[in-house]
């Protein structure tokens, strides 16, 4: 097994407890906010230890890592965030994770990132089995209004994570991954920062429920494991991979979740539970093995 193969394990491990974290904060604090608080404090720290990283939104790059910066984090946790609010986590779980990887391989290929192959189909209709089996005893999905555009807003979180994904790809032959996720973080800051105090009810009282002990552990948590560690591995991995092919941690990532969610909070792990998970796990294994060299 390689270090990047490595990486991607601990990188899944960390965004499979991340959704745990998140849906604490969002039951004290609005969607938008934290997804602000979380990358205000991301930039503060990267843009002091990583060098050239500011130079990145004034350069001959500017435009294309503020395009990707606002697709991969602003636009991702926005219409993410904001979702998780109105549909069943289960729902949430199926509907993200099951469209990801579908969109990463859709947009990798339409801008000739990747050829699609045998490996493609197999991962893709394996994964999105073993996730509807996973959360088929689990999801309620009422079909009211407000839920059929969460749903939809979570679907296009799935969208604008992958475009700004695959965009990034070209960037990471010039610049570091910690250099890009810093950058690409403080796009975020602003750009999240103005749509919460544009569209949510913002107070004192905000800060003080953001500030608690359960929404400040679930922030630390996102910041220093969800970004610093696990996006920087990411990015690292679509340098190295190409973004499909990280992206298969989706399949990977739910079985943690549940996994932790047994283990932590008591949730039941039935037949479906197990039966998912393994299919998802021969998904991601099929699509992140090692390429065999052909011979000369």
């Amino acid at each position: 097994m390689t270090l990047n193969h490595l990486l991607f394990l601990l990188m899944s491990l960390i965004w499979g407890t991340t959704w745990m974290a998140t849906k604490v904060a969002l039951a004290a604090v609005p969607p938008v906010f934290f997804g602000a608080a979380r990358y205000i404090l991301v930039s503060a720290v990267l843009l002091v230890a990583v060098r050239g990283s500011l130079a990145l939104l004034t350069g001959r790059l500017s435009g294309r890592v503020i395009l990707s910066g606002v697709l991969v984090n602003a636009g991702t946790y926005a219409l993410l965030y904001w979702g998780m609010q109105f549909v069943a986590s289960g729902v949430a779980g199926v509907v993200n994770m099951s469209t990801i990887s579908v969109f990463l391989f859709g947009f990798a290929i339409l801008f000739g990132q990747e050829r699609a192959g045998w490996r493609h189909l197999a991962a893709l209709v394996l994964g999105v089995a073993g996730l509807t089996i996973l959360f088929s005893g689990k999801a309620s999905f009422t079909r009211s209004d407000i839920e059929l555009w969460a749903a939809a807003a979570i679907v296009g979180s799935s969208v604008s994570y992958a475009l700004g994904s695959v965009l990034s790809r070209p960037l990471l032959e010039q610049v570091t991954p910690l250099q890009l996720t810093a950058a690409q973080g403080l796009v975020a800051a602003v750009a999240m920062s103005l749509l919460s105090f544009a569209l949510e009810p913002v107070s004192a009282a905000t800060f003080s429920a953001l500030l608690t002990p359960l929404p400040l552990a679930g922030l630390i948590f996102m910041v220093f494991a969800g970004t610093f560690v696990a996006y920087a591995i990411f990015l690292r991995l679509v340098r190295d991979w190409g973004a499909p092919r990280a992206g298969l941690y989706a399949f990977v990532s739910p079985v943690v979740a549940l996994i932790l969610g047994s283990i932590a909070l008591g949730e039941p792990l039935g037949w479906r539970e197990v039966a998912g998970g393994a299919i998802m796990l021969l998904a991601a294994a099929i699509a992140v093995a090692p390429r065999s060299e052909p011979r000369s």
